[in-house]
């Protein structure tokens, strides 16, 4: 038997070998690539449902009718995206001015389960904040 055949005996299998070794970490990485993408398209389409909440806010009659518009807004957008919230906050910011030339500013809060997400079953959830900002016309009537 010559001395290249005999080293080639010795690494018989290896590659196998190699692929299980090497294929979890493989289905790692795929799995932080999948949640990765998921967190920032749900920051995406929260941003998106903020920024619809205040343009309606902003054309409203008023403080009271504006709020009654925020929630219903939201919840529309979201479900429009597939995002479905364990626990959902909309509110006016602190920069709201509701006044002729005024600006409507809110914030929703989202909280989004990563369990469902098929593969390894990531366990957690991940918090997701936005602020959007609307002007108000500068001449509309704006009831008190």
């Amino acid at each position: 038997m010559s001395e290249a055949s005999a080293g080639r005996d010795g690494e018989r299998g290896m590659a196998v070998v190699e692929f299980v070794l090497l294929f979890p970490l493989f289905i790692l990485v795929l799995e932080l690539i999948v949640v990765g993408g998921r967190v920032a398209a749900t920051h995406a389409d929260v941003q998106s449902a903020a920024r619809e909440a205040a343009r309606q806010a902003s054309i409203s009659a008023g403080p009271s009718s504006a709020t009654g518009v925020l929630g219903p807004t939201v919840d529309a957008s979201l479900k429009s995206k597939g995002v479905s919230c364990q626990t959902r906050t909309v509110r006016f910011a602190s920069g709201t001015n509701f006044v002729p030339g005024g600006a409507v500013e809110v914030e929703v809060t989202c909280i989004v389960s990563l369990s469902d997400i098929d593969l390894l079953k990531a366990p957690g959830a991940v918090t997701v904040t936005r602020t959007a900002v609307e002007p108000i016309e500068k001449y509309r009537v704006v009831e008190p």
